[in-house]
Formats: structure tokens, sequence, C-alpha cells
């Protein structure tokens, strides 16, 4: 296989909604693209459309929590690159130590998000993932992985709340925009004010939380990222930063961290 620093990077975070297709030259992510993958009846070929024309490729690097799409995501790298993709898991060299009873049921993606966030900005940190679900990840100041927690995200809570209701109307979770306050005057109005400020309020306790038991003095720092991060963050009292691609740049960093310039591991 090419080494890093040669060609193209294909990086493919596998959600349990969507397939992020990340595409790097260099470090630019020069496209960010999301597959829906449930009924999909062609995931692989869906993967290859969108990295069609980007070559050449250095290789590919998948982060999955969906086992059943392990092979078509596989077939998808091999379609593009001409070769098999670097899987990332507890083996992987991570740059920070799995701490956990399980190494390996620690989701791939929040392995991805608390290296990411520490070889970027060291720690003690949280990661909050705001996507299908909810999770945060904490990892020391010497780069001890603890876990974090899990809970239901806005999409799962606002399918359920309609589903489980008659007079409610059905909202798509894309179309939920920003409440104008926390008393909605109409139903709508107060849907968007349960499910934002409700998660906002959350993220707030788990993040807070986490931070404290990391860190009592306060030095530990939070990180928000996942697709309604950017639906969050406005609502947020703890203080955080903003990293919406912080599970494919992280993808990058591991990649290069396995394949050096040299092409030796």
């Amino acid at each position: 296989m090419t080494g890093a620093g040669a060609g193209t990077l294909l990086a493919l975070d596998a959600g349990n909604t969507r397939v992020g297709v990340g595409i790097f030259r260099g470090e630019a992510l020069v496209v960010n693209a999301a597959i829906v993958h449930r009924g999909h009846p062609d995931l692989a070929g869906a993967v290859a459309a969108v990295a069609a024309g980007h070559g050449p490729w250095a290789g590919a690097v998948v982060a999955s929590v969906a086992p059943s799409l392990d092979a078509a995501l596989a077939d998808a790298c091999r379609r593009v690159t001409g070769a098999d993709p670097l899987l990332i898991d507890h083996t992987t060299d991570l740059g920070i130590t799995v701490a956990v009873p399980d190494p390996a049921g620690a989701g791939a993606d929040r392995l991805v998000n608390g290296a990411a966030a520490f070889l970027l900005f060291g720690g003690p940190l949280v990661v909050v993932d705001a996507g299908t679900a909810v999770t945060t990840t904490a990892v020391t100041g010497d780069g001890r992985y603890l876990g974090g927690a899990i809970a239901p995200g806005p999409g799962i809570a606002l399918e359920a709340l309609v589903a489980r209701t008659e007079r409610l109307p059905e909202v798509a979770i894309g179309a939920l925009e920003a409440p104008e306050g926390p008393i909605g005057g109409d139903t709508a109005a107060a849907m968007r004010a349960g499910i934002v400020l409700g998660y906002a309020g959350l993220v707030d306790r788990l993040a807070a939380d986490a931070a404290r038991a990391l860190d009592p003095e306060g030095k530990a720092r939070v990180y928000l990222t996942g697709g309604h991060a950017p639906l969050l963050a406005p609502h947020l009292t703890v203080a955080h930063r903003l990293v919406a691609d912080l599970t494919l740049t992280g993808l990058r960093l591991l990649f290069a961290r396995a394949r050096p310039p040299s092409g030796r591991p």
C-alpha cells in the first residue's frame, strides 16, 4: 500500500443511520458526504460513486458501529482504492490507552473521537457526539480512555414521540429548528422546545459531570461533534468547542499513524 503521505485517503465513519464519507488530500477534507444506509440496495456502489474521480489513492480507513455493514464497506474500499481498508478497533495504534474492562466492546466511533481530540488538543477531555445516539467519551490527561455515557439521540426521541401519540404532527429531525424560547405557543413550537432545549440540557449535564469527574479543578475541556451538534451548540451552557469533522479527522490521523510516509508499519 502506498504511504499515507501520498495520494488521497478515503475515510468511512459508519454509524447507526448514516455512513459518513470523507475524502482527504493531505490534511484537507475535500469531500464530506453522508449516505443513509438503512435499506440501501447498493451501499458499496454508493460509496464508490461519491469517491469516483478523486484518486490516486493512499488507502482507506473505516470505523464502524454497524457490523452488518462491514462487508459492504470493505468491498467499497477495495473498489475505490484496490486494497483492504484499515479497520479501527481497540487494537489500533490510537495514541491513547483503552483503559476499560472490556476494550473490545468500546465503540470504534468513540475510540476515534477520543483519540482525535487527544491528539489534536491534549487532555483531560470529554467528547460529546450528538448523532443517532448522544455519547460522551472521557480521556484523561495522560491519555487513558475511560468510557463515558450513551443516550438516545434527538432523532430517536422525536420519532418515538410522534409514533406513540395520536395528535402530535410528524416532524422530520432534519427540519427541526431552534425554538424561540422554552415556552412553545403551539404544538410544533412546544416540540421544538422539548427536543432542542431538552437535549441541550442532557448534553450540559453529561458533559459537565464527566469533565468534573475527570478533573475537579476544571481543567477538562469539552468538544462537541456529530450531526445534531450545530443545532444544540447555541443552547448549551457548558463551555465547549464545536469540532464538526472530528471523527473523520480522527480517521485521517489514525491512518497516518498506521501508514507512515515511508510505507513501513
